[in-house]
């Protein structure tokens, strides 16, 4: 199923169509509500995670592949395929976050395009999302804490468990911290962006201009 593609830019004011005022804030506020939506929704949010689902499954191969070579009867050939496939698995899941990135920065500077058009303080209070960035931020911490305790957990045991699973469970935990922290710099960023350009009419008046 193909993906619905972004509301585009606003075109050049030599282009514009609106035939009024009212006009141009509403198309205004369709687009900038649904760039933000998608730039902060909980679909976006479980991409993400699913990023890290399929990275973790990667890096389980890998550890299972150097436990592989820890035994002194090594099964080499098992380790070798097992570590091809995690890297098969972790490749995708690593080229994924970037596009994700990627999209993300073009949301907000299409975002940043639109709200320096005209400002709108009667609809702009509505994509600060106050409820859906707790949610972002809460999930995100829980998945930064899970990490923490399992990077420390793998630390705390070199010498009782083996390679592999003192791997497995930094690794894990590495894994964790990056999708959570990713999470936790969105939320930040649109907070940020919320709160420099979502401004009051009263430091925008005059069409947008800035001071």
């Amino acid at each position: 199923m193909p993906r619905t593609p972004l509301p585009p830019p606003p075109p050049p004011e030599h282009l514009w169509s609106w035939p009024d005022h009212e006009s141009l804030l509403a198309e205004r506020a369709r687009a900038m509500g649904e760039l933000q939506r998608r730039g902060l929704s909980f679909a976006r949010l479980a991409l993400l995670w699913s990023y890290g689902l399929i990275a973790t499954l990667g890096w389980i191969l890998v550890s299972l592949g150097l436990g592989a070579f820890e035994a002194r009867n090594a099964d080499y050939v098992t380790g070798v395929v097992e570590l091809v496939l995690g890297l098969f698995f972790l490749m995708p899941a690593v080229i994924g976050v970037g596009f994700d990135l990627a999209r993300d920065r073009t949301v907000r500077g299409r975002l940043d395009a639109w709200a320096a058009l005209r400002p709108d303080p009667g609809n702009d209070h509505r994509l600060r999302a106050g409820g859906r960035s707790a949610g972002w931020l809460g999930l995100s911490v829980a998945l930064c804490l899970i990490g923490l305790v399992l990077a420390f957990t793998g630390v705390g045991q070199p010498g009782s468990g083996g390679i592999g699973e003192t791997a497995y469970l930094i690794g894990t935990g590495v894994i964790a911290l990056v999708i959570g922290g990713l999470g936790v710099l969105r939320v930040r960023g649109h907070q940020r962006w919320a709160g420099n350009v979502l401004s009051p009419v009263s430091l925008r008046e005059g069409g947008g201009a800035h001071r």
